[in-house]
């Protein structure tokens, strides 16, 4: 099994009956082994941007080779995903996320809308641990990254969250890769 790590970065925490969309800004991809996917999408709309976003997200955006038309976000995240089959023909990729519930549906659409990886697993994982020591090693771990990683992680920047991640993730299950 591979495991990916992923964050998106999005316009706002969207509530049930805003007819505004929550549309995908960024996003972050690792791999265990320390491969990397990083795209900002160049569709999203400004306006439609929470004050938090506008302030604490867009000016962390590098642009440049990572800005990209967001259905070519989607075959290039595809692409890159394919690239870790082990030729087996199964759905041997996972992504983890410490926020599925709000990550996962721009990946979800993006792959609805212009085609699935056929080695993912169409589910997310969430970072969850069954012990308190395993919690408290993760959301330590996490924290110790952003404190101490070279270059500076930046909170709030979709590659940086999953690379923080995957270190948590690491430290929790005493697993190195």
């Amino acid at each position: 099994m591979i495991n990916l790590f992923f964050d998106c970065e999005f316009t706002k925490f969207q509530q049930p009956l805003d007819p505004e969309p929550n549309e995908l800004i960024s996003i972050g991809c690792i791999s265990e082994s320390g491969e990397r996917f990083y795209a900002e999408n160049s569709c999203y709309q400004v306006e439609h941007c929470s004050e938090f976003v506008v302030e604490t997200v867009l000016p962390l955006l590098e642009g440049f080779d990572q800005l990209m038309h967001y259905s070519m976000i989607a075959k290039q995240l595809r692409t890159w995903i394919e690239s870790f089959d082990d030729g087996t023909g199964e759905q041997n990729v996972k992504m983890w996320s410490d926020a599925p519930y709000w990550d996962w549906q721009h990946v979800k659409h993006m792959f609805d809308n212009y085609g699935w990886p056929a080695n993912l697993k169409r589910e997310p994982v969430a970072l969850t641990f069954p012990s308190s020591i395993q919690i408290t090693r993760f959301k330590a771990a996490v924290e110790d990254a952003f404190k101490t990683f070279e270059p500076k992680l930046r909170r709030h920047h979709a590659l940086d969250d999953a690379i923080a991640n995957l270190y948590g993730f690491q430290r929790a299950t005493a697993r190195r890769f």
